[in-house]
């Protein structure tokens, strides 16, 4: 173990240590993880700064429970930091713990060194993200650069950049305050009201929709935002979209027509403001959320600030399914209803569980986005007021907009699949 500290134990320390090390090796073996932490604190009395008692936390910590990995985490970091590679996994440790402030020492000592190996860019910007340190990050360009160009010019970090940059044209205080004041007005609603306004509409048989706008969503609204474009560079708004793409088609966004990508943002705005209750996320998610509080405060711009309609939290339609499962009491024994889906087997489930008369489904297939688009302009609507069930993902807000502009009824119930689950 030369080199790794042991040279300025005394003679009957380095005993106790090795013997120490040794029993919290064999304990590792057995997957003892608590005797592993009780012979590794016993070591760390003889000598913290060593490369093989590091090894062995590092290793426990793979199998530790929550307690553990605690434990084992506060003992690392009463190490020096002597090994690269060793002070990266350490950092990843601390980083999958969601101990950021932590991490970040270690990350800054190594990022550069290591060129982003061993999870040390993702976690280093990731981290800077996670604490709201937006300008250290945005001043990362430039290292992001020389990473993507090993990559052939992508890398998915460049999502985190596009949203430091978006956060830093918005005064944070006063946007959360403004959100809170929406909270607090008549114009945000509760899941009863919510419910309420669902069987007035249906009973009716007028247009309505009920359009959510989440994560993917705001991040499409920045994809298609002319004012988000003049803040971000191209290969910022490509992995800003490809983040959420990805999961709904098998072909790249980038590809598609810059005229398609129009027709979507128009849709999807279009789809957003004329939504009769609009589900956003509350001043208490954006509070915490630094990680998407770029793309949702671009997104606020756009769809609810000059909005005088009723609002509600992205929780609106999951608590109305806690209450109701299978929103048997909001939507049973209608005559007819579509289910607009990307789920396989949704429909009949919802069918079965909703006793509909007639389930019309509409499965979006994974095209490109032109084929996509028009599926949702060819969807059918009966007769004025005709319920849809829209699980469409972050093309929700479009599907929607396009059955309401037909008369229908659209309920975007994609955060509330589970309550059909097989």
């Amino acid at each position: 173990m030369s080199g790794d500290g042991t040279e300025r134990l005394t003679a009957a320390s380095e005993r106790g240590f090795v013997s120490a090390l040794t029993q919290a090796e064999d304990d590792l073996d057995k997957g003892d993880i608590g005797a592993v932490i009780a012979e590794c604190a016993r070591a760390f009395d003889k000598w913290p700064d060593i490369r093989f008692l590091r090894q062995t936390l590092l290793k426990a910590c793979e199998t530790a429970n929550a307690q553990e990995r605690k434990t084992i985490c506060d003992l690392l970091l009463r190490t020096e930091m002597r090994d690269a590679a060793q002070d990266a996994d350490i950092a990843a440790a601390l980083f999958n713990e969601g101990r950021f402030e932590e991490a970040l020492p270690l990350l800054r000592d190594v990022v550069h060194g290591l060129k982003g190996e061993r999870f040390s860019a993702w976690n280093y910007i990731r981290s800077l993200e996670a604490t709201g340190r937006y300008d250290e990050l945005i001043d990362s360009a430039d290292f992001l650069d020389e990473l993507a160009a090993a990559q052939g010019g992508r890398i998915s970090l460049y999502s985190q950049l596009a949203n430091a940059r978006l956060a830093k044209t918005f005064q944070r205080k006063i946007l959360l305050q403004d959100l809170e004041n929406a909270g607090k007005s008549e114009f945000w609603l509760s899941p009863d009201r919510v419910g309420t306004m669902i069987r007035e509409a249906v009973q009716a048989g007028e247009p309505f929709s009920l359009v959510s706008m989440g994560y993917d969503e705001a991040k499409i609204v920045c994809a298609t935002s002319l004012h988000a474009s003049l803040l971000l560079r191209p290969v910022e708004m490509t992995e800003m979209a490809e983040a959420v793409w990805q999961r709904v088609s098998d072909t790249a966004f980038s590809d598609c027509a810059p005229s398609t990508q129009a027709r979507l943002g128009r849709g999807y705005r279009q789809g957003a403001r004329e939504a009769a209750i609009l589900c956003l996320p509350s001043s208490d998610i954006l509070q915490n959320d630094r990680e998407h509080f770029g793309f949702f405060a671009e997104q606020d711009r756009e769809v609810r600030v000059g909005r005088y309609k009723p609002c509600a939290g992205l929780d609106v339609m999951p608590a109305l399914a806690a209450a109701d499962p299978g929103l048997c009491s909001l939507l049973g024994d209608l005559p007819f209803a579509g289910i607009v889906t990307t789920h396989e087997g949704l429909a009949s489930r919802i069918a079965e569980t909703c006793r509909l008369g007639t389930a019309n489904e509409v499965f979006l297939q994974r095209n490109g986005l032109d084929e996509m688009l028009t599926q949702f302009d060819e969807v059918w609507v009966p007769y004025p007021g005709a319920v849809f069930l829209v699980a469409a993902g972050a093309l929700g807000p479009y599907a929607c907009g396009q059955i309401v502009a037909k008369g229908g009824i659209a309920l975007d119930v994609e955060s509330c699949v589970g309550t059909w689950a097989a």
